[in-house]
């Protein structure tokens, strides 16, 4: 049986401001829970990854919590889209969730 390795080295994040700017203007959005997700196709191998969590959403250590949480979903689901696509994933406040449901939001986000 062959296992999938389940990574999310650094050339799957989106860092720079154009490729936030290209999918806030022309990506697809779908609100799930309290995650806005922004998808587009990318034309790469493999799928990238942006987040976007503002300071309403809690102080440092609920922020980063998140980021961790959405970061770790992104990571097992990766795997599982059609075709290779950039997600940004703009975080509305509220209480961090379990890692699952995180899964759930982001897997049917980009769906």
């Amino acid at each position: 049986m062959m296992s999938t390795r389940l990574l999310f080295p650094r050339k799957q994040k989106l860092t720079k401001k154009s490729d936030f700017t290209s999918l806030y203007s022309s990506g697809i959005k779908k609100t799930e829970g309290p995650l806005l997700i922004h998808r587009k196709q990318n034309g790469l191998g493999y799928s990238r990854l942006g987040l976007s969590v503002p300071k309403r959403v809690g102080n440092a250590v609920n922020r980063n919590k998140i980021k961790r949480l959405c970061r770790e979903a992104f990571r097992q689901v990766q795997h599982n889209f059609s075709t290779p696509i950039d997600i940004l994933i703009t975080v509305r406040p509220h209480t961090p969730m379990e890692l699952e449901q995180y899964v759930l939001h982001i897997s049917t986000g980009v769906q």
